[in-house]
């Protein structure tokens, strides 16, 4: 899968431009399966799921993952409905960088940065087309960052 560029993209603030995303090779697979219709509808809901917990499996043996200097991701989970990333931010001086911005200017910081790395995140149409989040769970020293985006957040189509 691609978690080693959503991972990146998590905190390094790296932009891709903002284009429609096409049907992935995946996406056509699941059509060709019948989990998702021609408009990349789910329809069969177990089945997916299924597939990506094994897809999860196999990426999970690469975990943890350090994506920076400054971060390690140690779970990914997928499923029909979210992708879900567990990780730790690792930087010495990152409680410093805390302190100074404030926890909430640093979820901003965090959120932005998921913002800005839609099509990363959301790279097949089945998560487009169905209600689709992503949720990451970062730890540092002294705080837990918890946010999450959707499809709608990131207003792609």
């Amino acid at each position: 899968m691609q978690k080693k560029y959503w991972a990146l993209a998590l905190l390094t603030g790296f932009s891709s431009a903002a284009l429609p995303v096409h049907a992935s090779e995946f996406d056509q697979y699941l059509q060709e399966k019948n989990i998702i219709d021609s408009k990349f509808k789910i329809q069969k809901k177990a089945e997916l799921n299924e597939l990506l917990a094994v897809l999860s499996a196999e990426d999970s043996r690469t975990l943890p993952l350090q994506i920076d200097q400054n971060t390690i991701i140690e779970q990914l989970q997928l499923s029909a409905n979210k992708t879900t990333l567990k990780g730790m931010i690792i930087t010495p001086d990152f409680s410093q960088f805390e302190k100074d911005l404030g926890r909430k200017e640093v979820m901003k910081v965090i959120r932005n940065n998921l913002l800005n790395n839609c099509e990363i995140f959301f790279e097949h149409r089945y998560q487009i087309e169905n209600p689709y989040k992503v949720e990451l769970s970062l730890n540092s020293q002294t705080q837990t960052y918890k946010t999450d985006i959707s499809q709608k957040d990131c207003k792609l189509k």
